[in-house]
């Protein structure tokens, strides 16, 4: 009978994990490669569908230095002043109600605008989890405009970071909402997937994050 001893067992855990690690790997990198294949062929109705969606925003991926994987951004309008748009990005907690494929928004600890937020997204139709801890937090502006960034601390992701930049239009009546994210969940799939990915997920963010103002009651002054 062998006796691995405390190193051997070390070493085939190490091996173990590596192994579970690189299998669900390839089964999310196939599922995005399959996805973003039947992404090339929408049907005419999701065309159109999408057309009507996507009104009024504009997104564009923007070169990352040091990295092949662009960052995703969108631009849109919308019909609230910036206070009422930026109270709900500050509601950390409650990211999960409109950040699309968010599936857990958790505030760990929180000081005024400065927070540890737990998430979790659900990718490829469910079949992998990304999770991470973020720090989230209002950045100090000289102008008018309003920005919120959140950074990976720790998780199952290369790179996470992610920005609302809240200015007020019209005399402050209508808010302008640019959105940028990158993701790098270390896959085995080229670059211009990724890039495609995040300029989609921002795109999506800001659809929802539309929705949600329209949805949230204004103040009652």
């Amino acid at each position: 009978m062998i006796n691995l001893g405390s190193f051997g067992r070390l070493a085939v855990q190490n091996t173990s994990q590596t192994l579970r690690r690189a299998t669900l790997q390839i089964a999310l990198a196939g599922a995005l490669a399959s996805a973003s294949t039947l992404g090339l062929m929408p049907s005419h109705a999701a065309a159109v569908e999408a057309h009507v969606e996507n009104a009024g925003i504009f997104t564009a991926q923007i070169p990352v230095e040091g990295s092949k994987i662009a960052t995703g951004q969108a631009v849109i309008v919308v019909d609230k002043p910036i206070e009422e748009v930026l109270r709900i990005v500050l509601d950390y907690a409650n990211y999960v109600r409109f950040m699309p494929n968010f599936t857990k928004s958790k505030v760990l600890a929180q000081r005024g605008s400065r927070a540890m937020v737990y998430m979790e997204v659900s990718v490829a139709k469910g079949m992998y989890t990304l999770y991470g801890q973020l720090n989230l937090a209002e950045r100090p502006q000289d102008g008018v405009s309003r920005v919120v960034e959140g950074r990976l601390m720790d998780g199952n992701i290369d790179a996470f970071d992610a920005s609302f930049k809240l200015t007020p239009t019209d005399d402050g009546a209508r808010t302008e909402i640019d959105f940028r994210i990158y993701v790098d969940p270390d896959l085995p799939l080229p670059s211009s997937v990724f890039s495609r990915e995040n300029e989609r997920a921002a795109g999506r963010t800001v659809r929802a994050l539309r929705a949600r103002v329209a949805e949230a009651p204004g103040d009652s002054t």
